[in-house]
């Protein structure tokens, strides 16, 4: 008797003494009509779900050989073989030389379940990712410049710059003038391509000393050094110009015209200059306001010759009162303290304000 599929629910079907396990429609299999994909090995694991539905990734975990490490170059071309067909794989890596690992993410081309079974087996994968090796180079520092050992950790080949600086800064407004007499040797270990003393018109003495990576494995070079330097405290001075307040009345709120430059342009900058506005009032309210703050990363101390900006604000209670709008400035400060502002102004100026 014929049986119609398309009519006919179908919970076990037997021919002769074999069970069916599984009926395709072309090249899709509609019972059982769940797919089963794994991997082996250290990161086995299963996934079920129906041709077509969209499958996550399977995870194959590499690591490079003990004392070498991956280039860009080398993680760009890595290839992985041996999939079945229908799969490819994608490769990631993380971590810094000496802990870096890599992980082939496996998937079908699609992104979705295959039309039948799949078991990836790992002993069949072959992943393919050219290796460099890497090394070690301790730089031990001593004498006038700061004490200690800095470690450097690169590919063979490749060129690291060391550099140490003498241990307290210059205040500011006072630069390095010179280094004369200053020197730095090789006491033992790895010889540096290059060693040099520099500093000049810098807060600190610094001491530089060029190496390549030579070999696989730690190799450590010592540098002595005897610093002799001379203080250059005739650097670029601030000029604080607060063209207004005073007013020749009171002023709606509070108002001010204020810049601050270079005085001349021609010595020296300290870029650790650092300058602050702000403004003080009292009367039916009080409060006091940074309006501006010149300095490394909010703004820079203006060329000669630069035009006033005006400052305004006007969120006081209505009434009347006064403000003092006052410049300070960090010269003299020790480096430690470059972001403190100088307890005096450098210049100030008062007037009245009112708010209706």
């Amino acid at each position: 008797m014929p049986l119609n599929l398309a009519q006919t629910a179908i919970s076990a079907l037997r021919l002769g003494e074999n069970a069916l396990t599984a009926i395709y429609s072309g090249i899709i299999r509609v019972y059982p009509n769940s797919i089963t994909v794994s991997i082996d090995g250290a990161n086995a694991s299963t996934q079920s779900g129906t041709a077509g539905q969209p499958m996550n990734p399977f995870i194959y975990v590499v690591n490079p050989s003990n004392s070498y490490g991956w280039t860009a170059a080398q993680i760009s071309a890595a290839t992985l073989t041996g999939l079945p067909t229908g799969f490819t794989a994608t490769f990631s890596s993380s971590g810094s030389l000496g802990s870096q690992n890599g992980v082939w993410s496996i998937n079908t081309t699609t992104g979705n379940f295959p039309n039948t079974d799949q078991a990836i087996a790992v002993a069949s994968l072959t992943s393919t990712i050219n290796e460099t090796g890497y090394g070690t180079l301790n730089v031990s520092w001593g004498g006038g410049l700061q004490n200690g050992t800095v470690s450097y950790v690169d590919f063979l080949g490749t060129t690291i710059t060391a550099s140490r600086s003498t241990g307290t800064a210059t205040n500011i407004g006072t630069l390095i003038g010179s280094t004369a007499g200053s020197t730095i040797t090789l006491s033992s270990g790895q010889v540096p391509s290059s060693l040099t003393i520099g500093g000049v018109n810098s807060p600190s003495v610094t001491g530089t000393a060029v190496y390549t990576i030579n070999s696989i494995g730690t190799s450590a070079s010592s540098i002595n050094s005897s610093i002799s330097s001379t203080l250059n405290t005739n650097t670029e001075p601030v000029d604080y110009q607060l063209n207004a307040p005073p007013w020749g009345a009171a002023s709606q709120g509070l108002q001010a015209f204020a810049v601050a430059t270079w005085n001349t342009n021609s010595l020296v900058k300290d870029t650790r200059n650092k300058v602050w506005i702000e403004v003080e009032y009292t009367g039916s309210s009080s409060g006091t306001i940074v309006w501006a703050w010149y300095g490394a990363g909010t703004g820079n101390i203006q060329p000669v010759g630069t035009n006033f900006v005006a400052y305004s604000y006007k969120g006081m209670s209505p009434g009347t009162g006064s403000y003092v709008v006052k410049m300070y400035g960090n010269t003299g400060q020790t480096a430690a303290n470059a972001n403190t502002k100088n307890s005096t102004p450098a210049i100030q100026g008062s007037a009245n304000w009112y708010d209706p």
